[in-house]
């Protein structure tokens, strides 16, 4: 049996590389036809092309999870070169790519691609929206230009075409850079074009673009610019507007020296964004707060170091004078004061009274992933808090204050401050896996001097999301991998990271971070000393943290990860990161899309409200950047 396993498994393998060997050349040899090409088109769609409606794991469109539709056998290579050569019909193309953009996520973004379809790869994710994961690709595995699957040449190629924009045809110099590659801050490059050399040499922020090209004597060109509002648009240069096309003003100038100043159109509900920082000494950062001071700067903490639960961890804080213009260089502001210890998840927070100080709170606990036998010290049952004090708008902190034995501040998201209380959503993990997590309430009506505690006063029971078997989202709320397993039964919701909202007839809400693929909810009508059942609610949860805050007209603003764990999994997509609105708490409107790259993650918002009714968000941006944006609904 051995031996004709072994058989089969070979023949396998043969069978598949002699389709995918098949498809690659009839590809090529198609795409080479001069007559017949349509006909020739269709019989290899009727051949190679597996359209399967209604097979995704989600019930709503996901870039991770599209539904199976794909040529071959659904390797990268075997749809490269259908949608390079326009072979995929428009009303599946979206699919395919989406599946594309998924085996690549699957594979690490470390593609493995035959030679023939190598030089595709990159144009083809460029023309179909994903030039982010294009560059990532080169970004983040340079040493994939080293070698046979992407070679410096085609890297060079798709540099000059897409970043730089650079193409020339019929006598028209096109330039037309990707410009929504957010990491990639400034190019400068040289084309040589049948028409003569062509330099593209740009810098940019997430607002605002400086370009400045230069065209051969004699020559004509049309220059894509991503602003649609002519008014946005300065030319030093002359420079005649001949149309908007796909979100660009596309202007018509000569040969010479040239230099546009944009504005990017941002989204809708979007008054301005930015990086908090940019290429700082440590490589990872996460879990960042906002708070406003009392002379009105805006700061942003968060803690950053190598890597989450490593010792080099440390809480970092940057500052907007004013809330306007740059964010200040990040300055450390608190370390581990035990060895082998490690920083997580900073809170920022005043009390909105005159003279009263910023408060920040942030935990301590064994870094690394140590165990003492089946107790993971990395758990908050390890872990210690931490408060300190700002007299002076968070330039300056007083020395730690160690919070009483069992009390750990807010956990993650903002308190609330409401009619003299102070209300600190915490939750705890229990030392043992079986124990689960359980949310909590820290307020205190002294400003932090006395501490009290409350809980729901029950919890509903669930299976929990990667107990469930194994399929689409929906249809295994109730079924459990394993009835007789004590793990795979029902037990009350493990939930943490509550966010805090404040009706207007006083009433609290909280909205918490499940394992049941819902997030949870639970009312306290006595400001915070006693709270209701603990339920799953419609919204979607992926595992991951949100946030949320009230509005000055008593409106409710959620950001969180639109996404709900898979059936069978531990874990989930962090991305897309949404804001939605609400009048209720309940019935929820997403009205922006903050992040959708398939790429790493978007997550662990912060948010919070002005006087004015803007919101200020700021999130992780991948693991290695904070992002904020500044919205208006």
């Amino acid at each position: 049996m051995p031996a004709l396993a072994s058989l089969l498994i070979v023949a396998g393998l043969l069978t598949q590389k002699t389709c995918h060997d098949s498809l690659i050349s009839e590809a090529l040899r198609i795409n080479a036809l001069t007559e017949g090409r349509e006909a020739a088109v269709m019989e290899f769609n009727d051949r190679w092309l597996a359209v399967r409606k209604g097979t995704s794991l989600v019930d709503r469109p996901h870039i991770l999870y599209p539904d199976s539709t794909w040529y071959g056998r659904g390797r990268i290579d075997d749809n490269v070169l259908p949608l390079a050569f326009g072979f995929v019909p428009d009303s599946v193309r979206g699919d395919v790519v989406s599946n594309v953009v998924a085996a690549l996520r699957r594979t690490g973004f470390r593609p493995d691609v035959c030679p023939e379809v190598e030089p595709y790869l990159l144009p083809v994710l460029s023309e179909s929206g994903f030039g982010s994961v294009a560059y990532f690709i080169c970004d983040e595995h340079p040493e994939k230009v080293t070698n046979d699957r992407i070679s410096e040449e085609n890297v060079r190629a798709w540099k000059e075409r897409y970043l730089a924009g650079i193409s020339a045809s019929d006598g028209l110099i096109r330039l037309r850079p990707d410009f929504s590659i957010q990491e990639l801050d400034t190019l400068d490059m040289t084309v040589s074009t049948p028409l003569g050399d062509v330099c593209s040499a740009w810098e940019k922020d997430l607002m605002h673009a400086e370009w400045r090209f230069t065209l051969p004597k004699g020559t004509r060109a049309e220059v894509y610019v991503p602003s649609t509002h002519r008014s946005q648009v300065k030319r030093r240069c002359l420079a005649r507007l001949v149309r908007i096309e796909n979100g660009c003003s596309v202007w018509r100038v000569r040969g010479g020296r040239h230099h546009f100043s944009f504005d990017f159109d941002l989204p809708e509900h979007v008054v301005e964004r930015s990086f908090v920082f940019k290429n700082e000494d440590f490589p990872q950062c996460h879990s960042s707060t906002l708070c406003f001071a009392e002379n009105g700067d805006l700061l942003a903490a968060f803690y950053g170091g190598t890597e989450e639960h490593n010792p080099d961890t440390k809480v970092r804080l940057s500052r907007r004078s004013g809330g306007k213009g740059p964010w200040s260089r990040p300055e450390v502001v608190a370390v581990p004061d035990k060895e082998r210890y490690c920083l997580d998840n900073p809170v920022l927070f005043r009390i909105p009274e005159p003279g009263e100080p910023m408060l920040l709170w942030y935990k301590i606990r064994p870094g690394w992933h140590v165990k003492e036998g089946d107790i993971d010290l990395r758990t908050t049952a390890m872990w210690e808090a931490r408060l300190m004090k700002s007299y002076d708008n968070g330039l300056t902190w007083t020395q730690f204050e160690p919070l009483p034995e069992g009390f750990l501040g807010p956990i993650k998201d903002k308190p609330v401050y409401h009619d003299g209380r102070l209300i600190c959503p915490s939750s705890v993990e229990y030392r043992y896996h079986h124990e689960g997590t359980r949310i909590h309430f820290e307020w205190s009506d002294d400003k932090c001097r006395t501490l009290h505690w409350a809980e729901p006063e029950d919890v509903q029971q669930i299976i929990p999301v990667s107990k469930r078997v194994k399929g689409r989202v929906g249809e295994n709320a109730d079924n459990p991998q394993n009835p007789d397993d004590y793990y795979g039964v029902y037990h009350p919701i493990w939930s943490i990271q509550p966010t805090i909202f404040i009706h207007k007839d006083g009433t609290l809400q909280a909205l918490s971070r499940t394992n049941g693929g819902k997030m949870s909810v639970t009312y306290s009508r006595d400001n915070g000393e006693t709270w209701s059942k603990e339920v799953l609610t419609d919204m979607p949860q992926n595992g991951s943290g949100l946030d949320g805050t009230t509005l000055p007209d008593g409106r409710f603003a959620l950001v969180y990860n639109d996404f709900e764990s898979l059936p069978g999994s531990s874990s989930a997509p962090r991305t897309p990161l949404v804001l939605a609105i609400s009048d209720d708490g309940i019935h929820w409107e997403k009205v922006l899309t903050l992040e959708s790259d398939p790429m790493k993650e978007y997550s662990y918002p912060a948010v919070i409200a002005d006087d004015e009714g803007y919101l200020h968000i700021s999130y992780t941006w991948r693991r290695y950047r904070i992002k904020y944006v500044k919205v208006k609904v």
